[in-house]
C-alpha cells in the first residue's frame, strides 16, 4: 500500500513514517524545501520525497494533482499542522490547516484514492455546533481544525473518499519539539534545576505515550474495510490525570532533586480545565494502549538520553 505522508519530519509524522516503512508500506513525502529532516535522516531514502514548496524532478515543477496522479497512492496521512500561537498568524494558520488541507483532500478524492486519515486535536471539544460561544484556547487553530473536519465529512458523505480524523489529546515522547511544555520539564528535572515554577496543576489531561499514538493510526488502516465512510476517534489512555501528577511523575522517573513549585504561575488564558478521550471507538477495532503513562515517560528519558537531547 502506498501512503501519502504530510508532516513526516515533524514529531508524531516522523514516528508514524518510521512504523510505516518498518511494515513495508510505501510512503510519498510532501515536505517543504527548507523543513527538517533529522528525525527521518535514515528513511529518506526509501521514501519518495517532493518539496511542495519549490520546483522538484529535474526543474519541472509539479503540482499537487501531478504529484497525486503520477504516485497513485492508495491513502494520505495528514499530520501537517500550524498551531498559530502569535496574534499576528491568523492567515498563515488558516492556509496551512485548512487551504492545504483542503487542497490535500480534493486532490487524493479526484485521484481515486481510498482513505484520508486527519491529524485533528482535542481542542475542537471546546467549540459548541462549530460557534464560539466563549473565548477558546487557541482559537485560530482550534477553529481551522474544526473547519477541515467538517469538509472531510462532507467529502465522505458524498462518496469521494473515506475520512477519519484522530483527535489527539495530548502527547509526550522522546525527540519533541524544543520549547514544548513536557520537554522544558523532563530537561530541567533531569538536569536538576534547583527549582521549577509551575502552575496549580489542578487542569486534568489525557496524556499519552506517542507510540500508542501511532499503534492508533496503524489500527485504523488495518480496519479500514470495517469502519463507516467517516469516523472520528479520540486518541487518549481514556482516564485523565492532573497535570501536577504528571509532571511529578517525570520528577520521580528522573530522580530528580529539582524542587517542583505549583502554584507559582498562572494558568494560561482559556486553558480547558478538563480533557479526556472517549477511547470506545478505538477500542471496537482492536487498539489498546501498549505503554501506560510511567512506562512512556520511562521511555522518553531513556531515548532522549541516547539522542543527545538531555
Amino acid at each position: 500500500m502506498k501512503i501519502i505522508m504530510t508532516g513526516g519530519t515533524g514529531f508524531l509524522g516522523s514516528k508514524i513514517v518510521k512504523r510505516l516503512i518498518k511494515e513495508e508500506y510505501q510512503v510519498v513525502l510532501l515536505k517543504r524545501k527548507n523543513s527538517d529532516c533529522g528525525r527521518i535522516e535514515e528513511e529518506m531514502g526509501k521514501c519518495s520525497v517532493y518539496n511542495v514548496d519549490e520546483q522538484t524532478e529535474m526543474g519541472t515543477s509539479l503540482s499537487m494533482k501531478e504529484i497525486f496522479q503520477k504516485e497513485k497512492p492508495h491513502g494520505v496521512i495528514h499530520c501537517a499542522v500550524r498551531y498559530g500561537r502569535k496574534d499576528d498568524e491568523t492567515v498563515e494558520v488558516a492556509k496551512t490547516n485548512l487551504l492545504f488541507g483542503l487542497e490535500l483532500l480534493d486532490c487524493a478524492s479526484q485521484a481515486g484514492c481510498d482513505f484520508f486519515i486527519n491529524t485533528g486535536s482535542y481542542s475542537t471539544k471546546q467549540l459548541s455546533c462549530g460557534r464560539m460561544t466563549q473565548k477558546i484556547y487557541m482559537a485560530d487553530y482550534t477553529l481551522s481544525k474544526y473547519q477541515f473536519i467538517n469538509w472531510g465529512e462532507e467529502f465522505a458523505a458524498l462518496g469521494k473518499i473515506r475520512f477519519y480524523s484522530m483527535d489527539l489529546e495530548h502527547i509526550f515522547g522522546e525527540d519533541d519539539i524544543q520549547g514544548k511544555f513536557i520537554r522544558y520539564v523532563e530537561h530541567n528535572c533531569v538536569h536538576n534545576v534547583p527549582k521549577l515554577e509551575l502552575s496549580d496543576g489542578m487542569q486534568e489531561r489525557d496524556y499519552i505515550y506517542s507510540e500508542n499514538v501511532v499503534d492508533a493510526y496503524m489500527k485504523v488502516i488495518e480496519n479500514l474495510e470495517n469502519l463507516p465512510k467517516f469516523q472520528q476517534f479520540q486518541v487518549g489512555m481514556g482516564q485523565p490525570i492532573t497535570l501536577k501528577e504528571f509532571v511529578t511523575m517525570i520528577w520521580k522517573e528522573a530522580d530528580s532533586q529539582t524542587k517542583l513549585c505549583f502554584g507559582e504561575r498562572p494558568r494560561n488564558d482559556n486553558e480547558p480545565l478538563s480533557s479526556v478521550a472517549d477511547i470506545s471507538s478505538l477500542e471496537v477495532i482492536g487498539w489498546k494502549p501498549r505503554y501506560t503513562r510511567e512506562e512512556g515517560i520511562a521511555e522518553m528519558i531513556k531515548r532522549d538520553k541516547e539522542l543527545g537531547i538531555l
